[in-house]
């Protein structure tokens, strides 16, 4: 509410906006939440029939694609020497795998585990460990043939089977080839030693509709699962497997025919590859479900192909997605060259409803942004019943438009919101009639009384761009009813006096209206002036004071902000600055300082702070955190160790009894005559741990966080209280937070990644792992290993050989399939 007591009604957000069928070319972008021109990408007209379109995708379907791992190396099938090769290490390929004769593969998938999944013809899945731990292992469970495969973040891989229209997965994987140690006799042994063996897992029975065709599955860093389909047509359908193991709706991608393969190119875009366009990837935008059939249009980005072979995307655990090429692979990248609707309309999805039927409304406000060649009109009609109108009475308000003698045009206005104080909803810098805030006085055109009167008000609004540009609207502002300069401040001769039907007439406005009108141009500048001086309290207030105004605020209170801070903890310091000089110097005043440095790190678990008399070794433990001091040089390891293993030094108890005693004082006595002493000695241990505070730190934090930290601590501990920041390297601190999800921080179980020189606690989280490439070179093999591979069986089982000043020698007892022809039963072992 204004200070003329006005009140506004605002459109800004997706549901407040719909199409209006055949008319709109508008898209609401969630990300920036504003409303603007729809991207199309005009795709080209196909000139051969149909048949030659599903035979030309179905040639291609019949390819195998190609695979990526996290090092841009790359697999594929050679069917002239029916061998998977890899290359990207050098120039030069290399054999990892030789299929059966009859036993071609389909597709060929590197998953997030570091294993090679190879979908064969025969339908099953064959896993290839490109760390060696394990043999090759084959899987597959009747009728189930699996043919499209995609890797699975969670570890595994995805399959379809296009003959039985069905949908598995492959997890788990096998204990490592090695031989087993032995075991006394009288150690229990569970019958299934491994809790995670490998399996092929039928995963539902499609009930898609049974003219759709299987043609391809895709899956994103997410976890998303993407189905391609196509209709007896060949219209393409993408399904999306749902957390209830359910198919969404069908979303018809159009604008193409028989597509052959997908991919995720963002986290909500997929792209296709169509036969006849071999110079571009379609690519459509993924909507959330909304429970019924949806049809998607390409987004404006032009996304080329360059030297595409035509063969499908290759599997990537990453993105951009990559496509094949005639020197190898490029990824999918769009080019700036976006291509949006010309013109589009969208109508309030409901009319504002002012509650009474003598409203007039006043004034609209825009936040936009109006580029050179671009338009935003806003049409209004009023009305006193809640539909509208088969024809209503449009009237037309045009922003960014050129001006025309008689229609109202907007203004832009210099503040960022006619709100006071408010830093407005466009987040962007302002720019003088291209963006920022724009105003216009809401009057009926043409007619003799130009005001639009009605309880409930409709908004339409056209926007109109050249193809290149689209204007945006962030937000639409209504207000009403009118404070009228003329009728609060000037006689009565003044006033309208037309009524009734006579309003509606086209023709010139009255001289009251025109007068009406002309002091409007002064009650628009004076009142948000008014506004702002009426809400001038809101600068003292720190949830509401602009940012250029904290330091000034905070100068008042003497505070004085850490670099660090952002706005928003500034802002929060300001507002529990009374508190904190309340309990200021006490264990609660530091634990409200750290929260609100951390954005409630301390509320959440992640911090702990405590006082190390808990630490006594007698009762308490913490797991995760090492709290020996032995080696403090301020102590010069006069300080006892706060650490406690469980059957040493651990007792679990109450501290009152006597029986510690023994734990910590071996010289003490502890007859009934000793009691003074005993409580002295107890004391004196007591003594040791206190003044002293401990700042447990989950070691995920950052070290520009860790170092904020540190200088709170510093700032809000009293001189004599010793304060240490200690990470804890394990999530759950037994002993410490108890309350699981109230004081207690939990995370998911990290995943083991390479050692980070440094960084990684060997053992602990990080593991040392050879890198699970697909090209064997890569982690340091013989550059010519192939080459070597060329002699007989018997020469080779007899002799050394020698490469690259490297030994090595053929061990008949294991398996490594460098040539699957020749040594497929032997290993290459270095010799010391």
């Amino acid at each position: 509410m204004d200070a003329n007591g006005l009140r506004f009604w605002m459109l800004a957000s997706a549901d407040q906006w719909k199409p209006i069928p055949d008319q709109s070319s508008l898209d609401y972008d969630a990300h920036c939440r504003r409303l603007r021109l729809a991207s199309e990408q005009r795709l080209p007209q196909w000139s051969h029939a149909t048949i030659e379109l599903e035979s030309t995708a179905l040639a291609r379907l019949a390819q195998v694609p190609q695979t990526l791992d996290g090092y841009d190396t790359r697999a594929f099938w050679e069917p002239t020497s029916g061998k998977i090769l890899a290359t990207g290490a050098v120039p030069r390929s290399v054999p990892i795998f030789t299929s059966e004769a009859g036993n071609p593969p389909t597709d060929l998938v590197m998953g997030y585990d570091g294993i090679l999944y190879v979908a064969l013809t025969s339908g099953a899945v064959l896993l290839i460990d490109r760390r060696d731990r394990w043999l090759p292992v084959t899987l597959q469970i009747p009728d189930f043939k699996a043919w499209r495969l995609a890797a699975n973040p969670a570890g595994g891989v995805w399959a379809i089977d296009r003959d039985n229209r069905q949908l598995a997965t492959v997890t788990g994987v096998p204990f490592p080839t090695q031989p087993p140690g032995k075991y006394a006799d009288d150690i229990f042994r569970p019958c299934e030693e491994n809790p995670n063996p490998p399996r092929l897992v039928l995963w539902q029975t499609s009930n898609l509709p049974a003219e759709e065709t299987f043609i391809a599955i895709a899956t994103n860093p997410k976890g998303d699962l993407a189905l391609l389909t196509w209709l007896t047509d060949g219209t393409p359908h993408v399904r999306m497997l749902q957390s209830d193991l359910a198919w969404t709706p069908p979303l018809t991608l159009l604008g193409i025919r028989y597509p052959f393969s997908l991919s995720w190119v963002t986290l909500d875009r997929v792209a296709v590859l169509v036969s006849d366009l071999l110079t571009e990837a379609p690519v459509y935008a993924v909507p959330k479900p909304t429970g019924t059939i949806a049809q998607v249009q390409p987004v404006g980005d032009l996304y080329p192909l360059h030297q595409h072979t035509g063969y499908p995307f290759l599997h990537n655990l990453t993105l951009p997605p990559h496509y094949p090429t005639v020197t190898g692979s490029a990824p999918l990248h769009h080019l700036s060259l976006p291509s949006y609707a010309r013109q589009g309309v969208a109508i309030a999805h409901a009319a504002l409803d002012s509650g009474n039927l003598q409203t007039e409304w006043h004034r609209l406000y825009l936040e936009a942004v109006i580029p050179a060649k671009g338009e935003i009109h806003v049409d209004l009609a009023a009305t006193d019943q809640p539909t509208l109108p088969a024809k209503p009475n449009w009237f037309e308000h045009s922003f960014g438009a050129t001006q025309v003698l008689g229609k109202p045009s907007g203004v832009w206005v210099s503040s960022p919101s006619e709100i006071p104080f408010h830093p407005g909803l466009l987040e962007m810098e302002r720019e003088k009639d291209r963006s920022g805030l724009f105003t216009v006085l809401i009057q009926r055109a043409d007619r003799q009384v130009r005001t639009l009167q009605g309880r409930y008000l409709w908004v339409r609004v056209r926007m109109v761009g050249d193809g290149c540009t689209t204007p945006e609207l962030a937000a639409l502002r209504a207000y009403g009813s009118r404070f009228s300069y003329v009728n609060h401040y000037l006689p009565e001769l003044y006033r309208e006096t037309v009524f009734g039907s006579d309003r509606d007439a086209v023709t010139t406005a009255t001289s009251s209206d025109f007068l009406e009108r002309f002091l409007n141009n002064f009650e628009g500048i004076l009142t948000p002036i008014e506004d702002r001086i009426a809400n001038s309290h809101l600068l003292t207030d720190p949830r509401t004071t602009p940012d250029d105004a904290i330091e000034w605020l905070g100068n008042w209170i003497g505070i004085t902000f850490d670099p660090a801070y952002s706005s928003s903890r500034r802002r929060r310091l300001i507002q529990a600055t009374p508190a904190l000089y309340r309990h200021r110097g006490t264990l609660l005043g530091l634990q409200q300082a750290l929260d609100i440095a951390t954005d409630g790190a301390v509320s959440k678990g992640s911090i702990v702070v405590l006082e190390d008399f808990r630490l006594r070794r007698t009762f308490a433990t913490i797991l995760g955190a090492d709290l020996a001091d032995e080696t403090d040089p301020l102590f010069a390891g006069l300080v006892t160790s706060g650490n406690s293993y469980v059957g040493d030094t651990l007792f679990l108890g109450d501290e009152t009894r006597r029986e510690f005693l023994s734990l910590f004082r071996a010289d003490i006595e502890t007859n009934s005559f000793k009691k003074q002493a005993e409580e002295a000695a107890i004391a004196a241990f007591f003594d040791q741990l206190a003044y002293r505070t401990t700042i447990l730190v989950h070691q995920e934090v950052t070290p520009q966080d860790l170092g904020l930290i540190r200088r709170v601590v510093e700032l809000e501990t009293p001189a004599h209280v010793l304060s240490r920041v200690m990470t804890a390297s394990s999530p759950l601190m037994v002993g410490i937070a108890a309350l699981v999800g109230v004081d207690t921080y939990l995370s998911a179980k990290p995943k083991p990644q390479p050692v980070a020189l440094n960084k990684s606690q060997v053992g602990v989280r990080d593991r040392v792992l050879r890198p699970a490439s697909l090209d064997p070179r890569l982690g340091g093999g013989i550059d010519e290993m192939e080459s070597v591979l060329q002699a007989p069986i018997a020469t080779l089982k007899s002799l050394p050989i020698a490469e690259f000043g490297q030994s090595f020698q053929l061990d008949g007892n294991q398996s490594r399939a460098f040539d699957g022809h020749t040594i497929a039963q032997y290993r290459w072992t270095k010799l010391e």
